[in-house]
């Protein structure tokens, strides 16, 4: 139960409209500018965020599901999650769609991938080892 609400709060706090929040206060839109403004901040904060989600979601249905099957409805969640965020994102700022966007969701599903394909290998690792007494 208590991954289940970890998952549901990480996916509110991505989809949450930072940019209607910094309208709203100065002092986050200041902060929110400090820390973001270098575009390689921004690109770390996309990634990290969807990583983090895609771990918490591999950690949830692993083992639910089939191995491979978990990877790609992992996959299909982050980038739901992915054109979410930056659709609300867009609302919020009453701004259209452009590259930037694009770019986002590109190293959103970076960050996602990166964390499945890790997750991926080291479970076949420790299923190997529990398949194969000799390698103990």
């Amino acid at each position: 139960m208590k991954r289940i609400l970890v998952l549901f709060f990480w996916i509110a706090g991505i989809l949450f409209p930072m940019g209607w929040f910094i309208q709203v206060s100065p002092v986050g839109y200041r902060l929110f500018n400090n820390l973001f403004s270098p575009q390689w901040m921004h690109v770390a904060m996309h990634t990290f965020l969807f990583a983090v989600l895609a771990a918490l979601l591999m950690l949830n249905l692993y083992g639910r599901l089939a191995g491979m099957r978990a990877v790609w409805v992992v996959l299909a969640l982050v980038f739901t999650a992915a054109l979410l965020q930056e659709g609300i994102q867009l609302l919020s700022e009453q701004r259209v769609l452009h590259g930037d966007t694009f770019f986002d969701i590109g190293v959103d599903m970076v960050g996602g991938l990166l964390t499945v394909l890790g997750f991926s290998k080291v479970s076949g690792r420790r299923n190997s080892r529990q398949t194969h007494p000799a390698t103990k």
